[in-house]
């Protein structure tokens, strides 16, 4: 492919709600253009941008996929996203890359959750032109008219079409573009909405308002070129009508992307400077970056620094993307959407820049925060030390995948947006790494301690012939406050416990706090102060006085009333503020407090406390409440009593284990 300049270049995201038909629109656009001999079907397995196993066995986009093409002059770099929430940095990603947006609405269902999303997406990467597009118009109550009329309610009266679906003999039979529309045309609906769309336009071009208030035809040249600049700010979104399936509406698409999306505002000449928005594990050239070049040229073989990780990288070579075809290139310019292969320290995020010169500070990715818990188990013996490999490579390519490990229950906790991510995960790290792994849902970190004060003492003494064991201790437990950990104190008078013994005494209770009797979790919040006790002058030893100091601290904690203690989280939730009430009992029915409730525009959020155990998997439940459009964050905050009958419960649970 030759080489273009900035102002030919459009980089475009194709964002909506899952199913809403992104991939079979990016089918038809190469069929058009004459790139396939025959539009591929998702439900086939034989699409250009659904590639990878996981999104043929699924039947839907798990990854962005960058297909590239040429079109009437210019370079379309379309960036093919997936639609299910758990997959949402993906759009964040690709949204960063992009200087417009195409959001597909479905003309039966209307504006969906994803919709809504894909708009916040661009909002957030600073992308304001965006073009709605209502695909899928062939099937039975498709209706342009209504889905219209919703989006300029939700979005505003700047929301308006540029062309409008024709009927034909059996249905749709074609587009009518109006901005050409003949004066002369028959069609009624056309003249109004051409006049609708001329003073939507007008609205942001006062030289045009005026010609148009006084009456003046506005001649197509004149209105593409302000529809052009409206576009650009934000000003105006326009509306097109699709049937992908059928090729109606898609070279209209296509020719509204080139004249009215803006080209990437770069700087061709200076220093390259590029930034990695995703990176994946190609099975032929291995670790492959997708880069956005922001500035200058990068050309085959050049040396790239890495500012982040203090590294230097070489531009083996470059392509451009179709699908999971890669198009060797001599350069990518300014403004061009590319993958270079093997960079061996460079993670998603990251920016590259010429060796010596200094890039601007640009801002980092807004990747939701992973909140969905899952623990992994190597699977065999052979998975152990491959899998801290494998995770740490899937961290480098995903940057919403989080891992722990827990030092309270010894698990390696996988963070992801959901189910599906997480199972996306485990199959990848089974697939490109040769890592199987079982899954399950994490064990609470709980803790125990006591609740009352009390005094136990244990005489450990076993006599086996010749020397014996000997060690007698006397101990009181007290509760301390939340938080307050382990205290050991000593108030032995006249030697009771001879001195040397006493740091085993400690040793021996600190050695029992791993293990209370409830649940064998720690024991915490208490104080245990040894207060009397008797030795052997021959049989007394170190490890007598260790034993019997961790007797007589499970006996206490038996005595003491023992409770169990849980993580409580501290729950940030966004949902749009119609469905508040439905949070807010969610939160409740997972033994959930409510601390407070901020407006944020049309967006309400929710600050609640929360135990660990209700809310591991809280995320798709918050999605589903906010239909796609919900967010979570969850940050520990402290440990809390777990209510007896909750307690009853648990410790039933657990005895089998124990």
């Amino acid at each position: 492919m030759e080489q273009v300049r900035p102002a030919q270049i459009r980089n475009v995201a194709l964002l909506g709600h899952p199913k809403s038909g992104k991939t079979t629109l990016v089918e038809a656009v190469l069929h058009t253009a004459g790139l396939v001999s025959r539009a591929g079907r998702v439900e086939d397995g034989n699409t250009v941008s659904d590639y990878t196993p996981e999104e043929h066995e699924h039947g839907y986009s798990v990854t962005t996929s960058v297909v590239t093409l040429d079109w009437d002059g210019h370079r379309l770099h379309l960036l093919d996203t997936p639609g299910f929430p758990d997959f949402e940095g993906e759009a964040v990603s690709a949204a960063a890359a992009v200087e417009a947006g195409v959001v597909l609405v479905d003309a039966v269902a209307g504006i969906e959750g994803g919709v809504e999303a894909a708009c916040e997406h661009l909002d957030r990467a600073g992308v304001p032109s965006r073009f709605f597009v209502v695909s899928r118009l062939d099937r039975e109550h498709a209706d342009f008219g209504r889905v219209v009329a919703a989006l300029q309610a939700r979005f505003g009266e700047h929301t308006v079409p540029i062309a409008l679906p024709a009927a034909g003999a059996s249905g749709l039979g074609g587009v009518i573009d109006l901005v050409a529309v003949d004066p002369a045309h028959e069609d009624e609906r056309a003249h109004d909405a051409r006049d609708a769309l001329i003073e939507a336009v007008a609205e942001s071009d006062d030289a045009l308002l005026e010609r148009y208030l006084e009456g003046e035809e506005i001649d197509t040249p004149t209105l593409r070129a302000a529809l052009a600049t409206a576009v650009a700010s934000g000003a105006v979104v326009p509306v097109l009508p699709l049937c992908a399936t059928g090729g109606i509406g898609v070279r209209e698409l296509v020719d509204a992307l080139v004249a009215y999306a803006p080209p990437p505002t770069v700087t061709e000449d200076g220093p390259a400077l590029a930034r990695v928005f995703r990176t994946t594990a190609d099975p032929y050239v291995g670790h492959l970056s997708f880069v956005k070049v922001l500035g200058g040229y990068v050309t085959h073989g050049d040396q790239l620094a890495n500012p982040e990780r203090h590294a230097e990288e070489r531009a083996a070579h470059l392509f451009l993307l179709r699908g999971k075809e890669q198009i060797e290139v001599p350069a990518l310019t300014a403004g061009s959407i590319g993958a270079i292969p093997r960079l061996a320290h460079t993670h998603t995020g990251d920016v590259l820049a010429a060796p010596g010169s200094t890039p601007p500070a640009i801002e980092s990715l807004p990747f939701p925060v992973p909140t969905y818990r899952s623990a992994l188990a190597p699977h065999s013996r052979d998975d152990v030390d491959r899998m801290s490999q494998g995770l740490a490579r899937l961290l480098e390519q995903d940057r919403t995948l989080r891992v722990e490990r827990d030092a309270d229950t010894g698990e390696t906790v996988l963070l992801s947006l959901g189910d599906v991510h997480a199972g996306i995960a485990v199959a990848r790290l089974a697939r490109e790494f040769g890592v199987s792994v079982d899954v399950s849902e994490p064990r609470v970190p709980y803790r125990e301690t006591v609740s009352t004060t009390v005094q136990a003492e244990h005489r450990h003494k076993k006599q086996t012939g010749g020397r014996g064991q000997f060690g007698h201790v006397v101990i009181r437990v007290e509760p301390l406050p939340r938080g307050a950990g382990f205290e050991f104190a000593e108030e032995v008078v006249g030697g009771a416990v001879p001195r040397q013994f006493i740091p085993a005494v400690q040793h021996g209770i600190e050695e029992a706090l791993v293990a209370g009797p409830l649940a064998r979790a720690r024991l915490v919040d208490l104080r245990v102060v040894l207060t009397d006790g008797s030795s052997h002058p021959v049989d007394s030893s170190e490890m007598a006085f260790k034993t019997a100091a961790a007797m007589a601290l499970h006996e206490a904690v038996l005595q003491a009333h023992p409770v169990l203690l849980e993580p409580v989280m501290r729950l940030t939730v966004e949902v749009p503020s119609e469905r508040l009430g439905d949070l807010t009992g969610e939160i409740s029915g997972r033994r959930g407090q409510v601390l407070g409730v901020e407006p944020a525009g049309a967006e309400t959020v929710v600050n609640a406390l929360a135990p660990l155990a209700e809310v591991q998997r809280l995320a798709p439940q918050v999605r589903a409440i906010a239909h796609g459009r919900g967010r979570l964050e969850v940050a520990f905050d402290h440990y809390a009593e777990v209510p007896p009958a909750v307690q009853q419960q648990v410790v039933a649970a657990l005895a089998p284990a124990h």
